[in-house]
């Protein structure tokens, strides 16, 4: 199965920030990918109030737009993140990602579960997501079926990457986990691949990471890029730096199976 990941750096013009994502779903789909995945708020970035303000309902909207394209193209799209209505609340959206299938139906909708609230030393806010998102509350894995395979999923948005009991409490061993994310360069030089290989390892399961990158906000933030796919024993398969761009890579059941072969810890793991 080829999974790409559409690395993007989305400005201010969230008409062109989609029109791009749409494009390269296409370039991608043209170059063989089964599974497309988008970056974590792939329509634009913003700060946190201003993403609220690009909010629609499921089936609505930018969600729709893809959806389409998933339908049209036949193929798997992981839809990032876009920023969710609640219906009779005008204060608060959820941070949402969907999953879409060949036919267009919806196979998975995931809602952020732990919002990133950073504040200073004193306790002033710095950058506080739950001002205004929800928190998602359920998670699940879902199914991929392409070529007479059947993979199980899981989608975590961002920070969530830093709570592995997320992954680990669910009732079914994965084979892939989905990581849509607007990973800051502070933190993503230092933390991002290290939780990505440790999540791929201690699960024995791929890890296809989709990061935004380079400068936003007038320039005054930053995202990491350097998305990736990582395979069940750790290892990079592979890897953008911080340009924008699309990341392709072959996953196979056979790494799954040998990795937890090689090393039975998902048979050995004890729940006490």
């Amino acid at each position: 199965m080829y999974v790409s990941c559409l690395q993007t750096n989305p400005q201010q013009n969230i008409a062109q920030n989609v029109e791009f994502i749409l494009t390269q779903i296409r370039a991608a789909k043209d170059n063989g990918s089964d599974v497309i995945v988008l970056p974590e708020m792939f329509t634009f970035m913003g700060n946190e109030f201003q993403r609220k303000e690009t909010k629609s309902a499921l089936n609505e909207g930018y969600f729709s737009k893809i959806q389409a394209l998933a339908k049209e193209l036949k193929i798997y799209i992981v839809a990032g993140s876009h920023s969710e209505n609640v219906e009779n609340n005008s204060e608060k959206v959820y941070n949402t990602s969907v999953t879409y299938a060949t036919h267009g139906e919806i196979v998975s909708v995931y809602r952020k579960i732990h919002l990133f609230n950073l504040k200073d030393a004193q306790g002033n806010k710095l950058y506080c997501e739950s001002d205004v998102f929800f928190e998602g509350k359920d998670s699940s894995t879902y199914n991929i079926n392409l070529n007479g395979e059947v993979w199980s999923a899981f989608t975590i948005i961002c920070y969530d990457l830093r709570f592995p009991e997320i992954i680990r409490n669910q009732n079914k061993n994965i084979d892939i986990l989905f990581v849509p994310a607007a990973f800051t360069w502070q933190t993503g030089k230092d933390h991002w691949e290290v939780l990505l290989r440790a999540r791929a390892i201690e699960n024995q399961c791929y890890v296809v990471a989709c990061n935004q990158t380079g400068f936003y906000s007038d320039n005054q933030k930053r995202n990491y890029g350097n998305s990736m796919v990582v395979d069940p024993w750790g290892n990079i398969v592979s890897r953008l730096g911080e340009e924008s761009g699309i990341l392709t890579a072959l996953l196979s059941k056979e790494k799954i199976v040998e990795s937890r072969q090689r090393l039975p810890a998902l048979i050995d793991r004890k729940l006490r």
